[in-house]
C-alpha cells in the first residue's frame, strides 16, 4: 500500500487533474477571498496591510483607507496571487495501519482450517506487518479463562487505540487557490470599488470511527466454550460482542479474531468560485483620525463531492483516490455578504470585520448508507455531508511609524468556524513588516500564525516584495513529524504574486 508520500501526491493530482481549465483561466481573472471560508493557513500572514487591504482577503473598509494615503510604496491598481498548501496529521504509516485494520476488520478465509495460513497483501511500505493474521495459538501458554480473556481485552484495546489515533491524527488535507482583484475606481460616490473573482479547490481523507465495545460477560461465557469442542468439530465462530468474532478451529487448536465495524475512510473534494464587489469609504474624519465602512457583496458557486469506504472493505487504498476524482460533483450557488469598519489614526489603526452574515449552507452528495447499520456512523456522516459557511467576526489592529515603513499587525478570529472539509478554524496572526521607497526590495515581512482550534498547529510566515511588483510569501509549520524515517514540517504554503497599477 502508498505511504503518507503518496497522499501528498495524489491530493495535488486530484487538484490539478480536477481544475486545470479552471486554474489557466484564473491566473488572469480569478481571486481567492480567505475570509469566507478557512484556509489552511490563514491569508493575513501574507503580504503586508495595504497590499492585503487591496485584495479581498482584507477587511471590506480598509481598501478606502489605503488609496487615501497615497503612500508612494504601494501599488493601488491589481493584483494577481497564486498559492498552495499541504498539512497532514503526526501519524507515519497511515495507509499501512488502516490497511491492518481492513485486514483485521474483514480477514480473508477466517473459517479455513489454518492449514494454509492467510498473508495480508504485500505492501512496498511493510515489509513485516507488526499484526499476524494467520491462524494462532492465541491461547497455548494461558490455559486460564481469567487470563484468556484478559487477552482479548488488551487486542480490542490496541485495535481501539488505533482507530483512535488516526481518527484524531491519521489527514491529510491540500489545496490550491488563486486570488485577484481590481481597483475599478478611487473615487466612486466618494468611495473606492475593489472588484475580486475567486477559485480554490481542497481535499481531504480523514478516519471516521465506530467504537468497538465489549461485552465482557459475553465475551467470558463464549471462551467458556471451547473446551466443550473436539478435535473433530469444525471451525466453531465465538460470537465475543460488539462485532467481535472469534474463530476456533478445535483441529488444531488454533484462532483468528475479526471484526465486523462500520468504521470508514472518508475522501472529500470542494471548488469555489467567488465574484465579489466591494466598496468602502470614509464616514467620518477628525483630529485624533478618520473611521472607514467597507461592505463586500459576494457571489459563490461551490462544488462539492465525497466518497465514503468501510475500512473492512478496502482492497486498494490507492484506488480510493482514483474513485473520488472520478467522482461528480454537486453544483449550488450562493450569495453572501460582509462587512467592515477600520478606525486609522497617525500611527495606529483598529478594525473589525463580520464575515458570512448570511450562513448559506452547500450540501455533499449523499452516500450509500445501505452499506452501515452503526447509528453513531450514520450521525457522523449526516454532519459531514453539509457545508455551511459560518459566521465569523475578525478584529485586527496595528502601529506603525511614520509613512508607515515600519509596522506591526495583529488579527485574530473572534470565533472558530468550519471549512468545506469540516475542520475548526480560528487564526491569530502577528506580522511585522517594513515598507520602503527601494525599488528592488521595497517590502519584507516576517510572522507567526497559529490555529487556536482544531488542529492547534502554529506556523512561521516570511515574505518579500521583489522588483517592485512580485510578492513572494511562504509559511511552515512549527511542528515537525517523522514520515518513512525523515522529519519534516506538518505543513507548508507557498504564495506567488504580482502587484501593479493602471
Amino acid at each position: 500500500m502508498p505511504s503518507l508520500s503518496l497522499l501528498k501526491t495524489r491530493f495535488l493530482e486530484l487538484t490539478a487533474k480536477h481544475n486545470a481549465i479552471a486554474v489557466v483561466t484564473l491566473l488572469s481573472l480569478s481571486a481567492l477571498s480567505s475570509n469566507a471560508w478557512a484556509d489552511i493557513q490563514p491569508r493575513s500572514a501574507s503580504l503586508n496591510y495595504s497590499q492585503k487591504s487591496l485584495s479581498n482577503a482584507g477587511n471590506p473598509a480598509a481598501a478606502a483607507l489605503i488609496v487615501a494615503r497615497k503612500d508612494p510604496q504601494v501599488m493601488t491598481g491589481g493584483s494577481i496571487e497564486l498559492g498552495g498548501g499541504i498539512e497532514y496529521g503526526n501519524l507515519d504509516e497511515l495507509f499501512a495501519k488502516i490497511d491492518e485494520l481492513s485486514f483485521l476488520f474483514n480477514p480473508p478465509g477466517a473459517g479455513d482450517d489454518g492449514s494454509q495460513p492467510s498473508e495480508p497483501p504485500s505492501s512496498p511500505t511493510v515489509e513485516n506487518p507488526s499484526r499476524d493474521y494467520t491462524w494462532q495459538d492465541l491461547f497455548a501458554n494461558t490455559p486460564e479463562l481469567a487470563d484468556r480473556l484478559d487477552i482479548i481485552k488488551v487486542k480490542i484495546a490496541t485495535t481501539a487505540a488505533a482507530l483512535a489515533l488516526i481518527a484524531t491524527e491519521g489527514y491529510g488535507k491540500a489545496e490550491a487557490t488563486s486570488n485577484a482583484s481590481f481597483v475599478l475606481s478611487k473615487d466612486l460616490l466618494g468611495g473606492t470599488l475593489l472588484f475580486g473573482m475567486s477559485f480554490k479547490g481542497n481535499s481531504k481523507a480523514v478516519g471516521i470511527f465506530e467504537d468497538i465495545n465489549l461485552d465482557v460477560e459475553q465475551a467470558r461465557s463464549e471462551l467458556q466454550r471451547i473446551p466443550t469442542f473436539t478435535e473433530n468439530d469444525p471451525v466453531q465462530e465465538l460470537d465475543l460482542s460488539g462485532g467481535i468474532s472469534l474463530f476456533y478451529n478445535p483441529a488444531n487448536n488454533k484462532f483468528k479474531m475479526s471484526v465486523d465495524n462500520d468504521s470508514l475512510l472518508l475522501i472529500k473534494a470542494a471548488k469555489v468560485s467567488q465574484f465579489s464587489l466591494s466598496y468602502s469609504r470614509k464616514a467620518l474624519a477628525s483630529d485624533a483620525g478618520d473611521l472607514y465602512w467597507g461592505v463586500k457583496p459576494t457571489f459563490y458557486r461551490v462544488g462539492l463531492t465525497n466518497v465514503g469506504t468501510r475500512i473492512g472493505d478496502i482492497t486498494d487504498t490507492e484506488g480510493l483516490f482514483d474513485d473520488i476524482k472520478n467522482a461528480d460533483f454537486i453544483y449550488e450557488n450562493g450569495y453572501d455578504l460582509d462587512l467592515g469598519i477600520v478606525w486609522a489614526a497617525d500611527h495606529y489603526q483598529l478594525g473589525a470585520a463580520l464575515t458570512s452574515l448570511f450562513e448559506h449552507t452547500y450540501d455533499f452528495p449523499e452516500l450509500d448508507r445501505r452499506r452501515f447499520s452503526s447509528a453513531s456512523i450514520l450521525s457522523l456522516l449526516n454532519e459531514h455531508e453539509v457545508f455551511t459557511m459560518e459566521r465569523q467576526l475578525k478584529l485586527e489592529a496595528g502601529i506603525y511609524t511614520d509613512q508607515r515603513h515600519w509596522s506591526l499587525n495583529v488579527e485574530l478570529d473572534a470565533n472558530p468556524i468550519d471549512d468545506p472539509m469540516h475542520d475548526e478554524y480560528q487564526w491569530f496572526t502577528l506580522t511585522a513588516g517594513y515598507a520602503g521607497d527601494s525599488w528592488w526590495l521595497p517590502s519584507a515581512r516576517l510572522g507567526m500564525s497559529r490555529n487556536l482550534a482544531g488542529t492547534g498547529l502554529g506556523y512561521v510566515n516570511a515574505g518579500v516584495t521583489v522588483l517592485k511588483f512580485i510578492n513572494l510569501d511562504v509559511a511552515t509549520t512549527i511542528d515537525k513529524v517523522i514520515l518513512n524515517g525523515n522529519e519534516l514540517r506538518r505543513g507548508i504554503n507557498l504564495r506567488l504574486g504580482i502587484q501593479f497599477d493602471y
